[in-house]
């Protein structure tokens, strides 16, 4: 069987998958089944159906990840100037991980000789097998596996019914195996051992970006130090307790501490430049009509999300202190200097939002009225603000404008149709004054 013959196949399946109207249409069987199935009467074909199609979808996938690392030993994707099969099969329109995924499968068969004749078989899934792997892996990071410890490893991991039993099995089994060690064999404990470190960083179907983590404990501990003092809770504007939960916090500090990170200027170049996040903004609508935005990993965002990055990111009068320092810069500049986020510094003290007063180095120069409209990268159009309460400017209907003090004030969401909340001093002025409408 070649290439046609699959073909052939692809095309038998189309054909019969075209579909009925009504019960009593005349069409093909596989059409008429899936559109219009009897109650009790189609039950045993269904069945039919839905065994031979997961074995063939199993069988397919097989092949998928045996020609892809067949065509990374023959070199097509060099020729193709691409890096690895897993580009090969992003070109032909599979996922990331999907594609990761099938070679990571196909570059393990030659080593897991069971696992590949049940695969032949129809009988594992593509994720089972890729789980099967990984365990092998896992374990052999461990304590080094022979031929016959590898049969019998994956013999274990098999019996399994999913691939999250998988995992909890092969780890049960490296365990037991490094226990089993003679003491002098242990030469370095495998919590403190940095050679088996791995991270897995993934973006799913919604475009969201899924990581695991596995680390030593030295490098944990200080990813715990690193995180501890961001996940505090910080109280809602009226006192109440942040309803954020840790796991929620948590993320929240891990992109704090990216871009404190990326803010410095002393990192490793990327590229020939410092890392950055790049957003890209066409200037002539695409296939669909739409200008849409996009990052440079994540792809596609929202027109909000892109001005939330656009607020302290890098574009014509100036108006300068007594000193000459730039503190309006009018449009001439999308970025606010360090003069002005020093102004903005000084005047308020970190975080801007009720109750937050988060440090200035956690903070993002956000633009009053924004740049996009016409807005000025000046004090008077700035306000410093973490990211969790930036984002709640941009996306969860908090307003923000300069009062007659000259510092910033707070409006809460309200629909349309309800009556302007009281608006909300600063954080840096929430004690200066008793008086609720003092501006």
């Amino acid at each position: 069987m070649d290439a046609s013959c699959l073909d052939a196949f692809v095309d038998a399946l189309i054909d019969d998958l075209v579909p009925v109207s009504s019960e009593g249409d005349v069409g093909p069987v596989l059409g008429r089944l899936v559109d219009c199935p009897r109650p009790v009467v189609d039950d045993e074909a269904l069945w039919g159906v839905l065994a031979a199609a997961v074995s063939a979808r199993n069988l397919l996938d097989f092949v998928i990840a045996s020609a892809v690392v067949a065509a990374e030993r023959a070199g097509v994707p060099g020729r193709r100037h691409l890096r690895t099969g897993a580009d090969l099969l992003k070109l032909l329109g599979m996922s990331p991980g999907a594609a990761a995924r099938a070679v990571r499968v196909g570059r393990m068969a030659p080593v897991l000789p069971a696992l590949v004749s049940a695969q032949r078989l129809g009988g594992i899934g593509i994720e089972f097998a890729d789980a099967v792997g990984k365990g092998v892996t896992h374990i052999d990071a461990r304590t080094p596996l022979s031929d016959d410890d590898r049969a019998a490893v994956v013999r274990s991991l098999m019996v399994q019914t999913s691939p999250a039993e998988v995992a909890a099995k092969a780890r049960t089994i490296g365990i037991d195996r490094v226990a089993a060690l003679p003491v002098e064999q242990r030469a370095v404990p495998v919590a403190e051992d940095t050679t088996l470190n791995e991270m897995t960083l993934v973006q799913n179907a919604e475009g969201r970006f899924e990581a695991t983590l596995d680390l030593d404990v030295t490098t944990g501990e200080v990813l715990c130090a690193a995180l501890d003092p961001l996940c505090r809770p910080v109280p809602l504007p009226d006192g109440s307790p942040d309803p954020r939960p840790i796991n929620t916090r948590r993320a929240d500090a891990i992109g704090q501490v990216l871009r404190t990170y990326l803010s410095q200027s002393r990192r490793p170049m990327s590229g020939g430049v410092l890392p950055h996040v790049t957003l890209i903004r066409p200037v002539a609508p695409g296939v669909s009509g739409e200008v849409v935005d996009r990052l440079g990993f994540g792809g596609p965002v929202s027109r909000v999300t892109a001005e939330l990055i656009a607020c302290d990111a890098t574009l014509t009068s100036v108006i300068v202190d007594h000193s000459e320092v730039p503190l309006d810069v009018g449009r001439a500049e999308k970025l606010f200097t360090p003069a002005i986020r020093k102004a903005l510094a000084v005047r308020d003290g970190g975080c801007a939002h009720p109750g937050c007063g988060r440090p200035v180095s956690w903070c993002d120069a956000h633009h009053i009225q924004p740049w996009s409209a016409g807005g000025a990268t000046s004090v008077d159009n700035g306000v410093l603000l973490c990211r969790l309460h930036h984002s709640l400017i941009h996306h969860g209907g908090w307003q923000v404008y300069l009062g007659r003090d000259r510092h910033p004030w707070f409006i809460p969401p309200h629909t349309p149709e309800e009556p302007a909340p009281e608006p909300l001093r600063s954080h840096a002025r929430r004690t200066m004054t008793d008086l609720p409408t003092a501006a």
